[in-house]
């Protein structure tokens, strides 16, 4: 009976200290993994594994460029949009790469736009 006693009671101390492993693939972006992080829900140590605060690093650098991120330039070929050039962070750092393009194929049949994001 004692050891059946002391079976149960080791069994249910391991089953309470075993924490689930949290990993970033379970959150669709960042502020729900920081969340979770300051929170302190279980698990949460595993998605700051350089312990510098910020966790899921692929998550948060997504999210920084997209933040980052206000205007693009839109290409046109023959007046039909083709493609997206670079991104730039205003409007204004946009038109100027904008002109630049502009001059450089005076006589082609492309065209630059920016866009605000």
């Amino acid at each position: 009976m004692t050891r059946v006693f002391l079976f149960i009671l080791l069994n249910l101390i391991i089953t309470q200290t075993t924490v689930a492993r949290t990993t970033c693939s379970q959150f669709k972006n960042y502020q729900d993994a920081k969340t979770y992080l300051d929170e302190k829900k279980p698990g949460y140590k595993s998605l700051d594994k350089n312990h510098n605060g910020i966790p899921c690093e692929k998550l948060y650098k997504t999210a920084f460029k997209k933040s980052q991120a206000q205007a693009r330039i839109r290409i046109y070929q023959f007046g039909s949009p083709s493609s997206y050039g670079n991104t730039f962070s205003t409007i204004k750092k946009c038109q100027k790469a904008q002109m630049k393009l502009a001059i450089s194929h005076v006589g082609t049949d492309y065209s630059y736009k920016c866009e605000e994001i």
